[in-house]
């Protein structure tokens, strides 16, 4: 049976392309005063909501430039891709994972969200402006502009890489680790146990139960509780799950970016009614363009269920390179005749309601790829940047084509090397505008 590319290339005469979006995290600066600097701009109360999320740093070691160095190197090998001459140097790449020696041919179409930080253009007025997830005015015109979420999906990408590192509390190992958002079914039923229509065993001994603990003093369901109602009407809960705290807004978060499932023009008349903008548990009802797509079977696919147990192929694409980087790190500094990198171990995921994960239309692979105060993990991000992202790039290729990997008993963690079922999604990663 012919295979039919129709997704991914103009033209079943050219090689298979490939849309990827590395989004090197944060960027900008946490500056005062928030009505000016901040992030998430919300058009009912018409402010920011959150003080823009600059990252973590230790010393003189800051998230957003370890980040964006490793990810112009990632971008910079999946670059090779595009050319015949730059195809032979990535095929020297998979020949260090593979026992294979003929590779299929692909075309790895890389894009960075950013190439800069608020450190080039720190006296700017709003040196935050290419850097918020959200849309936001203009603080001139008033025009609205698009932030990265929305330029994300401009793109239409298959696969988003998007990089972070993490602070390591005391007896932390360091290592890596993925950051997951469940699917509408884990929040239905975290909505249930609020209504005390569920038991929270359901919860409790559920795959999601390992929930971020964000609100000092709750419990892992309280928090999972409280991350569902901000998903579901843009309010906290109260502790007790019942009752939502009118205090704390985060906002209609499918409404303040650029693409189809935001709802219409009028939506804001709404506010207070009953249905998705309703300011109570009990009135709130799940109904337009977001909610369906939020029930459909492809959000399911990326964000439930899958090969790693949960958290779909979100989860998946996010721990295989993870596994690439652990496998692929040693296997290239032996070639080298270096001595093995210590690396940290695949940590369990961080679980919350975050927004990469759930207002883009791709599969997420949103990794804390260290820890900023561990020196092991720092030094295999800086001093071995390049076999890091060569690791990486070759792990992208993988989930688009799949490599048959040398298995290597002596490593804590081997790539599957098998490939995500792209075309179950069909013209999903294209209807996103």
């Amino acid at each position: 049976m012919p295979v039919c590319f129709f997704v991914f290339t103009s033209s079943i005469f050219s090689e298979p392309s490939f849309r990827i979006v590395i989004d090197p995290g944060h960027g900008g600066v946490a500056k005062d005063p928030k009505a000016q600097h901040g992030d998430k701009y919300d058009s009912v109360t018409q402010t920011y909501l959150e003080t823009y999320k600059q990252g973590t740093e230790h010393g003189s070691i800051t998230e957003r430039k370890v980040v964006l160095d490793l990810a112009k190197e990632v971008h910079k090998v999946l670059k090779l891709t595009e050319t015949e001459v730059g195809w032979k140097e990535f095929e020297g790449y998979l020949k260090l994972f593979s026992k294979k020696h003929e590779f299929t041919r692909v075309k790895l179409l890389s894009h960075l969200t950013r190439e800069t930080s608020f450190d080039d253009d720190a006296t700017s007025e709003d040196p935050n402006a290419p850097y918020r997830l959200y849309d936001f005015p203009d603080p001139k015109s008033g025009i609205r502009k698009k932030g990265r979420l929305s330029k994300i999906n401009e793109l239409k990408p298959h696969l988003v890489l998007s990089l972070h590192l993490n602070p390591a509390s005391k007896g932390q190992k360091g290592g890596m680790a993925a950051v997951l958002t469940p699917g509408y079914k884990t929040f239905s039923n975290l909505k249930k146990i609020s209504e005390k229509q569920k038991s929270q065993s359901v919860f409790l001994k559920g795959p999601w139960s390992d929930w971020l603990i964000f609100q000092s003093g709750w419990s892992k369901l309280e928090n999972a509780t409280a991350d569902t109602w901000i998903y579901l009407h843009g309010y906290w809960s109260k502790k007790n799950g019942m009752e939502t705290d009118l205090s704390k807004f985060e906002g209609y978060r499918q409404n303040m970016i650029s693409w189809k499932y935001a709802d219409d023009p009028n939506w804001e008349k709404n506010i207070g009614k009953k249905g998705p903008y309703a300011k109570t548990h009990e009135e709130f009802l799940e109904s337009g363009r977001f909610w369906e797509r939020e029930m459909g079977k492809k959000e399911e696919w990326r964000r439930e269920g899958g090969k790693e147990g949960f958290g779909g192929d979100n989860h998946y694409v996010s721990r295989e390179l993870m596994r690439f980087v652990q496998y692929g790190l040693p296997i290239q500094l032996k070639e080298k005749d270096s001595p093995y990198p210590e690396l940290g171990p695949i940590q369990k995921p961080y679980i919350s309601t975050y927004s990469l994960p759930t207002y883009t239309n791709a599969l997420c692979a949103f990794i804390e790829i260290g820890y900023v105060n561990r020196s092991r993990d720092i030094k295999y991000l800086t001093q071995n940047k390049k076999e890091t992202a060569i690791s990486l790039a070759v792990g992208i290729y993988s989930l688009f084509v799949g490599l048959d990997v040398k298995k290597n008993p002596n490593l804590p963690y081997n790539p599957k090397g098998k490939k995500v079922n792209w075309e179950r999604y069909e013209t999903y990663f294209e209807d996103v505008l």
